[in-house]
């Protein structure tokens, strides 16, 4: 009865062991994949295992992978994913990659993940600058790839108010600010600005732009 029942618990843990080695097998050749942002694939390229140890990785595949542009307005999160691979194509996981901004201005700097064990790392960054921004790899061994990163300029609402005769014009926007200038002054001068929001006024009325 005993070695029955010892059969059977051998039986159950070599089904369970191969079920999980299986799984892993099913990661490996690209069958499951680890959540992305949008607009992000990953390489068709063959997995040849996972490395933890980052002094016997020389990250010579590792990629900077980019979807869709940002937003410049300092505060829209631009996702980007740091694929980290080697030259015998096993991928690193429990590695947090570090990045630098080698061109372009108003970058605001966000953390990156550890990645996981299809070696990926999401890094997060935000810019107050509109325009093209490099990034660099920092702590991969000997080898720095660089990707470029596009933000675009905010969508800015305009809002116009007529002129019935007052002597001040008040514009204001939904996030809270706002902006005076008295009516009479040339149309093409530039009276305040605020929030790289600029009001000009004129007799006809005030624009903000």
């Amino acid at each position: 009865m005993n070695r029955y029942v010892l059969a059977l618990l051998m039986a159950t843990f070599m089904f369970l062991t191969g079920c999980g080695l299986e799984a892993s097998l099913e990661d490996l050749a690209g069958l499951s994949s680890p959540k992305l942002p949008p607009g992000i694939e990953l390489p068709k390229r063959p997995v040849a295992g996972v490395v933890t140890d980052p002094e016997k990785s020389d990250f010579l595949n590792t990629e900077i992978l980019v979807g869709s542009h940002g937003v410049a307005d300092g505060e829209t999160i631009l996702q980007i994913v740091v694929r980290l691979m080697n030259s015998d194509n096993t991928v690193v996981a429990g590695y947090v990659p570090e990045y630098s901004i080698t061109n372009g201005t108003g970058v605001i700097k966000g953390a990156c993940t550890a990645s996981d064990n299809f070696g990926v790392s999401i890094c997060s960054l935000r810019s107050t600058d509109s325009g093209i921004k490099t990034v660099r790899l920092e702590n991969t061994a000997d080898f720095h790839p660089e990707k470029d990163v596009v933000f675009d300029a905010p969508v800015k609402e305009t809002t116009t108010i007529g002129s019935s005769g007052g002597d001040v014009q008040e514009v204001s926007n939904p996030r809270g600010w706002r902006m005076t200038a008295t009516v009479g002054t040339q149309y093409d001068k530039v009276v305040t600005s605020k929030n790289g929001y600029q009001l000009r006024v004129g007799p006809v009325g005030s624009v903000t732009e």
